[in-house]
């Protein structure tokens, strides 16, 4: 059977807070010359400083007043426009990245927030889910300096099989075979460095555990609203590398139509929970 992605009321969920903050986030740029304020971090009111040529967004040095200014004025389709076009720099890590937060600690809701897995044999795709147990994502200096997400892995389940099958393949899973949770009941991602990618989003560099085994691994990330925090993450990772040997052609030969592909390609929608937001 086809997978069926992200399904339930979490997803369900994280539907209606992209729509409604979509909304939210649309309108234009302050004017120039307009004083408009935001409270800072420490309480002090932060005016926004407009600049006349948006190239120099990526200039150094600029002030919280200005890098707001940067930052809001992306929702204008023409200024972002042509901020793309002043060449390949960032703008202190923000106006190069779509709907950036500001800085600030940000904790995903882990009742909404999805983690969906995908995997191969000889054509066949099989799909699921893992649950998150926690997910932090920090923003310093309008750069993001630091992530990292911890999952459930006794948690993982099917979402391309139904009844027995699901049941049977979810054991399986988290045997010895695969993914061995009773000893390592936790898979992990700690984020090293991100880069904008030209197209309004982040290249991410990190570290994947699984299995007690670290290695890096390279991904993508897009946020599609700042307020509450909602964004996407997507990287594959050759399970080899973790040890998790079933129907590994790198590990065994003459599999036939037993063998399963290496590749396993990971999709994480990522929900704020708002209320445990910090230094905002």
């Amino acid at each position: 059977m086809k997978g069926r992605g992200f399904s339930g009321a979490g997803l369900t969920a994280l539907f209606f807070a992209t729509l409604l903050v979509g909304c939210a986030t649309d309108g234009e740029p302050s004017k120039e010359g307009t004083a408009v304020s935001e409270e800072g971090a420490e309480g002090v009111e932060v005016a926004l400083e407009a600049l006349e040529n948006p190239c120099d967004c990526f200039e150094k040095g600029l002030s919280r007043g200005q890098l707001r200014f940067c930052r809001e004025s992306k929702r204008d389709v023409n200024f972002l426009e042509a901020l793309r076009k002043c060449g390949d720099g960032e703008v202190d890590g923000v106006s190069a990245i779509d709907k950036l937060p500001g800085d600030g600690q940000y904790t995903m809701d882990p009742k909404v927030t999805v983690v969906q897995w995908k995997g191969q044999k000889l054509g066949m795709t099989e799909t699921g889910t893992i649950s998150v147990r926690s997910c932090i994502l920090s923003i310093q200096n309008s750069q993001l300096v630091s992530g990292n997400v911890v999952v459930e892995m006794n948690a993982i389940k099917p979402t391309s099989q139904e009844g027995l099958a699901a049941r049977n393949l979810a054991e399986h899973l988290r045997s010895e075979d695969f993914f061995d949770v009773a000893n390592h009941p936790t898979a992990s991602f700690a984020l090293e460095s991100g880069k904008a990618d030209g197209r309004g989003g982040l290249i991410l560099d990190g570290k994947l555990n699984i299995k007690g085994i670290t290695q890096p691994v390279s991904g993508t990330l897009s946020f599609s609203s700042s307020d509450p925090v909602v964004a996407t993450v997507g990287m594959t990772f050759n399970r080899a590398d973790f040890d998790v040997r079933y129907g590994s052609g790198t590990f065994f030969d003459n599999l036939g139509d037993d063998m399963i592909s290496d590749e396993v390609v990971l999709q994480m929608a990522l929900v704020e929970d708002m209320s445990l937001r910090k230094g905002n």
